[in-house]
């Protein structure tokens, strides 16, 4: 059954993908044809087989020859581990919730990854969806966790405005209040050790980096402090 869900799971990550790509740059996602990204030539059925085309194919289109990113296999297989977790949670009210938070933080991390911005037309409809079901659950609302994000907020925009983006700070906004404190203090710390270990390994090796994208992160140390 596990098998069944992880396929399930892989398919809809490879829509999230898409989603991603397509919504902040005004694509349609759900009428026009998935296509390679260099040649524009309309992928058949067999191409589009989560995980297995991209293997098949040598992470490569058919066409053109030219490299699929290995990145949209990696969070189809993701998705699909993800969606077997949320629906291994122990009711419906967990698994609802599990499922709307962790797709919430796969999609905004793909936009993030894609073109450097939590983007407002998937964020203001998950974030609603997000309250509304952490509402209508019972799940406890944490106004110390609240205050905090929002303190952390106006420290960021007096002392350190530009240092981290108003997405990010957006997204902590919509999460802290279903966050105990102490959960809250340890997403903060392990999201940013993370990122910082990234970036010190990506200058070791020489290689350019001013910026990371943070939502990545932060989507990890969330489901390692909350969820795992």
């Amino acid at each position: 059954m596990n098998i069944f869900y992880f396929m399930i799971g892989s398919i809809l990550g490879s829509f999230l993908v898409v989603c991603a790509k397509r919504i902040p740059i005004q694509e349609h996602f759900l009428i026009s044809r998935s296509h390679c990204d260099h040649c524009q030539r309309n992928l058949s059925f067999w191409e589009m087989i989560p995980i297995v085309s991209s293997i098949v194919l040598k992470f490569r289109c058919r066409t053109c020859h030219q490299p699929i990113p290995v990145s949209y296999c990696l969070f189809e297989i993701l998705y699909g581990c993800l969606f077997v977790f949320c629906l291994q949670q122990s009711g419906v009210k967990e698994i609802s919730l599990s499922l709307i938070w962790l797709t919430m933080a796969v999609l905004l991390s793909l936009t993030d990854l894609f073109y450097w911005t939590v983007e407002p037309k998937l964020f203001y409809p998950f974030a609603g969806g997000l309250w509304l079901i952490n509402f209508s659950f019972g799940f406890h609302f944490y106004w110390q966790s609240l205050l905090l994000i929002c303190f952390i907020i106006i420290l960021f925009s007096i002392y350190l405005r530009g240092k981290m983006g108003m997405g990010d700070l957006l997204l902590l906004l919509a999460w802290a209040p279903w966050l105990t404190p102490n959960e809250l203090a340890w997403l903060l710390l392990l999201a940013s050790f993370s990122a910082l270990m990234v970036f010190l390994i990506y200058r070791l090796i020489k290689k350019e980096c001013t910026k990371l994208p943070f939502v990545p992160f932060l989507s990890m140390a969330l489901f390692f402090v909350h969820f795992f």
